[in-house]
């Protein structure tokens, strides 16, 4: 069987946050992509006082602090993706439609080039 050498999500994410740090964007990851190992703590507790403290099944990855061009935006959520075979889940569809209907930029990116696109079109826009 041929290995998949197509990059992990993670592996897009640090690419692209490493792109943003180099060239001053302020970016913060919202941590819904981290995997918690299941051993060596209550990995339930853990998880519920998580979600009581707001971390929502399906938010964005990434969340740029940047005005736009024209100063009419000031937030852009990224949800990243691999290159090839990165689907969107319910939940991150919902939130995305969510976000988008209260008029925040939103964007979903396969893989880091894709990512600085979405940000280059949004902070030129």
């Amino acid at each position: 069987m041929a290995k998949n050498t197509t990059p992990l999500e993670k592996e897009e994410q640090i690419a692209f946050v490493a792109y943003c740090e180099a060239n001053g964007i302020c970016v913060v990851s919202t941590q819904n992509g981290f995997k918690m190992p299941k051993v060596a703590f209550n990995y339930a507790a853990y998880s519920r006082t998580l979600k009581n403290m707001g971390l929502s099944k399906g938010f964005p990855d990434l969340i740029i602090l940047e005005k736009n061009k024209n100063k009419t935006h000031e937030v852009l959520f990224i949800e990243m993706k691999r290159q090839k075979g990165g689907k969107l889940h319910a939940e991150q569809e919902e939130w995305l439609r969510k976000l988008d209907d209260k008029d925040y930029c939103v964007g979903v990116a396969k893989g880091c080039e894709s990512a600085v696109r979405i940000l280059q079109k949004y902070l030129n826009s």
